[in-house]
């Protein structure tokens, strides 16, 4: 199949969907490419009427759908989880207040209530306190209702300060900012005093209401936005209080399948760590009628080249094709097309004392312009990219109109895609003089199991050494296993030597590029790059917590700065949007005919032929 013919299939699917992020995502929460002229298909936010109820389904479901992922799971604590995979387990088993489904004819996402009874309930008139029923449907696994204590404590631990929860600072501050929140969980002073608990604006109003309180005015889209995150997700209090240490500093709630309570569309059935881990289907989740399958089982598999065997035995239900595997698949007709969510680029450790030269501007840029984008796009049947942000971000919901497509999205330039190899020379030979260094050695460590980043990191060992010259430059090549090189590149927080040159991608908020860019941000824990500014920390503020945000074309503009801001810093090479590919058994029946925001190919909704 030729790439024209490859990108004009993804744009038939882009034109009558939206996007997906990683797993099917009902929660939203961020973890780790049509052409530009998409436009996607318009969220909604509504509930469902009478009309929209699913056809009834077994209790219990039928079938088993088998599907394979590379990661180890290391958690399955809301408040805790740091990987994609981590993420996934969350959304199959916990329901949060509100959540990303199927719209009406299933030909876009909606955010509805997912376990809230309604819409939140705007209580004054500036917009900064919100009431949240909870409905009387809800459920944990166990038969017991899920009441406005259950989200009560849920929401104080994850802000606990002895605690010290990962996902509490987002909790405080993301789509809303909720009253002395941050201040409460870093312990800061607010005029003059700490805050405690009972400062926090998060109140209970009855048995089935909570109250929640800004320290801004927001609109309900934007409560629930951050109401639909995975780590809003409800802990179960008995159990969670039962492995809680004596000092109450560390719990080992989700360590386990034993030790969490489910809420969710799934229940944990058994898990093998670094082997499989399976699901089944949740009697009393509050949207069953939804979920025809009555099992999931996700194996992990490192290696792809296993799960493609697999596959073909009739082990998998389906599974993703890198590019090199594609080419066997170029004209099946099982093979699903999707844009990816996130661009590919090298963080670059810029404070690496061991390698110096990385903290020079005018080395990490001629790097910049030495990648040949084309060449690598061509190779791995992807789309060059000389910027940050991917071609899935939207600039408008209710449009659907992509934010590389917008005004301020389309102003990068996109002559040569980045690559020029004359100027990223003389940069480099500057950079090679300020240092006073006849050669430089850089280290790239990247994921060996995926093929498509080892094909990236074996063209530019070859690549770069003949741009600037074998005697000058040499690229050593670090492969590891996929969670051993993001550890790696993470370390470089507590280590800075831990790496030079690393890859990376972000499933963040594409609903909300001006949201999503937090993960870029110097307050985001599990970012992998050293990127630092003042500007655009406070720009990504303005654009997500002053008035000024609800000037649409000015918060676009903001949006534009940050990406300049950090291109311009270069502490980041991106390289390609990649086209995801997945190889569908025809014994698995989607829901709908196309691939949808959020909801994706909508796994957890699909049925099975053979089932019994």
């Amino acid at each position: 199949m030729s790439t024209k013919r490859l990108f004009s299939l993804i744009l038939a699917v882009a034109m009558l969907a939206a996007i997906v992020a990683g797993c099917t995502n009902q929660n939203g929460a961020p973890i780790s490419s049509p052409p530009a002229e998409e436009t996607a298909a318009p969220v909604q936010s509504e509930q469902p009427t009478q009309s929209e109820e699913p056809q009834q389904v077994s209790a219990t479901g039928k079938g088993t759908l088998t599907f394979a992922r590379t990661e180890s799971i290391a958690t399955l604590n809301p408040h805790m989880y740091t990987s994609d995979i981590e993420s996934c387990c969350i959304e199959y088993t916990g329901a949060a207040l509100y959540g990303y489904f199927y719209n009406d004819d299933k030909s876009g996402v909606s955010l509805r209530a997912c376990i809230a009874d309604g819409e939140p309930i705007k209580m004054n008139d500036n917009g900064t306190v919100w009431q949240i029923k909870i409905s009387p449907d809800a459920r944990w696994a166990n038969g017991e209702a899920i009441t406005a204590d259950d989200f009560m404590y849920s929401f104080k631990m994850l802000l606990d300060p002895k605690l010290v929860n990962g996902r509490g600072g987002a909790f405080a501050e993301d789509y809303i900012k909720i009253l002395n929140a941050k201040a409460y969980y870093t312990q800061t002073e607010v005029e003059g005093a700490v805050p405690t608990w009972e400062d926090v604006g998060i109140k209970k109003v009855d048995d089935m209401t909570i109250e929640i309180t800004t320290s801004i005015a927001q609109d309900a889209t934007e409560v629930m936005s951050h109401l639909a995150y995975a780590w809003t997700v409800p802990v179960y209090e008995e159990m969670y209080e039962s492995l809680m240490n004596s000092d109450r500093t560390a719990t080992t709630y989700g360590t386990d399948i034993d030790k969490v309570v489910c809420s969710g569309a799934f229940t944990y059935n058994a898990w093998e760590r670094d082997a499989e881990i399976s699901f089944k289907k949740n009697p009393e989740y509050i949207k069953q009628d939804m979920i025809q399958i009555e099992k999931l089982v996700m194996k992990i598999i490192p290696d792809r080249g296993t799960q493609l065997q697999m596959f073909e035995a009739g082990e998998l239900d389906y599974v993703e094709l890198n590019s090199s595997q594609f080419k066997d698949y170029e004209e099946d007709p099982r093979v699903l097309y999707s844009p990816s969510i996130y661009v590919k680029y090298m963080p670059v450790n810029v404070n690496n004392p061991d390698n110096p030269i990385l903290s020079d501007v005018n080395f990490r840029k001629a790097l910049f312009l030495a990648v040949d984008r084309e060449s690598i796009a061509k190779l791995l049947n992807a789309k060059p990219a000389n910027y940050l942000i991917s071609s899935r971000f939207l600039a408008d919901v209710t449009t659907g109109e992509s934010y590389r497509n917008s005004k301020q999205g389309s102003a990068i330039p996109d002559d040569h895609n980045g690559y020029d190899p004359e100027q990223a020379v003389a940069l480099f030979e500057q950079a090679l003089a300020a240092a006073g260094q006849d050669k430089v050695t850089i280290t790239l460590t990247y994921r060996n199991d995926d093929a498509d980043m080892t094909a990236i990191a074996e063209t530019l060992q070859s690549s770069w050494p003949a741009i600037f010259g074998a005697d000058r430059f040499e690229l050593v090549l670090n492969g590891l296993p996929t969670s051993q090189s993001n550890d790696q590149i993470r370390a470089a927080k507590t280590d800075p030597t831990s790496f030079d040159l690393g890859f990376a991608g972000w499933s963040t908020n594409e609903l909300a590029p001006w949201n999503g860019l937090k993960v870029y941000g110097s307050a985001w824990v599990n970012r992998y790059d050293t990127f630092t500014s003042e500007r655009y920390d406070e720009l990504w503020t303005l654009a997500n917590s002053s008035e000024e945000r609800f000037d649409h074309e000015k918060r676009l503009g903001y949006v534009a700065e940050m990406e300049s801001i950090w291109l311009d810093n270069v502490s980041g090479i991106p390289v390609i949007e990649l086209i995801d590919k997945t190889l569908k058994a025809d014994r698995v029946q989607l829901t709908a005919d196309q691939w949808v925001n959020r909801v994706g190919f909508g796994w957890i909704y699909a049925s099975v032929t053979d089932a019994e």
